[in-house]
């Protein structure tokens, strides 16, 4: 894999990996040259760890032929003190919306993602903890 990198203005960047697919990224610091024009990179890695393990969960939940209507995923990462300022801890919370879901198939789903299948959150558990828990929302 593979993924491009360009200056714009400053910080400002843009990105495209071999999708094709540009992505604009930007400091929110003006003093360190900033336009507080995009998501930052930091940003980008929590919105990444979130898109991945959906992507498994969403998967896993309609192999597993569960009716679920939606899925929501909200990531939170806390930071060290000191630069580089890594994630030290990320908490993702689940959020299942539909009607009669199975606890025990999000859990199972859930499980499947954080431990085999999601390489971002792979990636990340060398430096951050990472705890996640769900909620299922019963909805018509």
């Amino acid at each position: 894999m593979k993924v491009e990198i360009m200056q714009l203005k400053g910080l400002t960047l843009v990105a495209k990996g071999e999708t094709g697919h540009w992505l604009v990224m930007d400091s929110p610091k003006e003093e360190f040259g900033g336009n507080k024009g995009a998501t930052s990179p930091m940003e980008l890695l929590l919105m990444a760890t979130g898109g991945c393990t959906a992507m498994d969960v969403i998967s896993i939940l309609n192999k597993m032929r569960v009716p679920f209507k939606r899925l929501e995923v909200v990531v939170e990462g806390k930071q060290e003190e000191e630069f580089p300022k890594a994630f030290k801890e990320i908490e993702i919370i689940y959020r299942i919306y539909g009607k009669g879901i199975p606890e025990e198939k999000v859990q199972r789903a859930i499980e499947l993602s954080q431990e085999k299948y999601c390489g971002v959150s792979a990636t990340v558990k060398g430096k951050a903890e990472i705890n996640y828990r769900y909620e299922i929302i019963d909805e018509e």
